[in-house]
């Protein structure tokens, strides 16, 4: 049974203009070490990768219905190959109180968009 459905877009630009002003503040506060070694990898898409993952935690928030500001590591997006949520804290708890066993979820790219949907089920 769906539970929950979330999407978000975003351009590369936009993430790019804010890694631009905090750097390691804004990577250390969203992104978990696995999801830095993956945005790291590959220097020429270094922003797109960042840019992907954010979204894609973006888009599994709005799946879970929180009425609380989004703790960004609390979510975690790995790739093994495709993207796989790991979901931490009491954004867990709050997964597991409301029955949420797993969140599906499918990203894409297309010149300076990333684009993702999530399905809570």
């Amino acid at each position: 049974m769906i539970k929950g459905i979330g999407i978000d877009i975003l351009r590369v630009e936009r993430v790019k203009e804010v890694f631009q002003r905090h750097r390691e503040r804004f990577l250390q506060r969203v992104f978990s070490e696995e999801e830095m070694r993956y945005i790291t990898k590959s220097s020429a898409k270094f922003f797109e990768r960042m840019t992907s993952t954010f979204s894609a935690k973006e888009a599994v928030f709005k799946t879970l219905s929180m009425k609380r500001p989004i703790i960004f590591k609390e979510i975690e997006i790995l790739r093994k190959p495709y993207p796989i949520v790991k979901l931490h804290g009491f954004t867990k708890q709050h997964a597991e109180k409301n029955e949420i066993n797993q969140v599906l979820l499918s990203i894409t790219h297309d010149g300076n968009l990333c684009i993702a949907i999530a399905i809570a089920i």
